[in-house]
């Protein structure tokens, strides 16, 4: 089934336990988040999946990150619960650069010591412009930017992890995503 609003995202029940990846593939976009976080360009990111994977489908990936953290902050069905020994496992427990002390902005925290926060990022990254680029556009860190985009990967594993409470994980992803578009 297509994703709302993608093009090359999709969610079938019975692939990947109904959690989104890329059509026509197996990739799934924290999969392609991950890549990027080696600072990598699109291009190169390309490549690592073996060509499978092009500029507008990589783009799209950055969308959906986007879109899983107004997801995770609004629509209040899916609420992550990813155990804290797992959690250390799938990544980072501590971010140098993010701030998330702050519990209101947990789902679109602020880089450190800067109004930028990691959704600024990776609109940035939408656009197409490489990491460096990024960093010198909002006068932060080239690391800021690197820990940006896993941290949304690293909720984009948390959003789908919670999704295996739901019986049907792929007719909750699509309602999650009619409910932002709305918004």
């Amino acid at each position: 089934m297509e994703l709302p609003g993608y093009d090359y995202i999709v969610v079938y029940k019975d692939i990947h336990f109904g959690r989104p990846h890329i059509a026509g593939t197996l990739i799934r976009p924290e999969s392609v988040l991950y890549e990027l976080a080696k600072d990598k360009t699109f291009d190169e990111v390309s490549k690592a999946f073996y060509n499978q994977i092009n500029f507008k489908q990589i783009k799209e990936c950055i969308r959906y990150a986007i879109d899983v953290m107004k997801i995770l902050k609004y629509y209040k069905k899916v609420k992550p619960k990813v155990p804290r020994r797992l959690k250390r496992k799938l990544g980072p427990t501590s971010y140098a650069f993010i701030d998330k002390e702050n519990e209101n902005n947990k789902y679109d925290p602020a880089i450190k010591n800067s109004n930028v926060k990691v959704v600024d990022v990776l609109n940035k990254l939408y656009e197409g412009k490489e990491i460096s680029q990024v960093a010198e556009e909002l006068s932060i860190p080239k690391e800021a930017v690197i820990e940006s985009i896993l941290y949304s990967a690293s909720l984009i594993d948390d959003f789908h992890l919670s999704l295996s409470e739901f019986k049907d994980p792929a007719s909750v992803v699509i309602e999650s995503f009619n409910y932002i578009r709305k918004k």
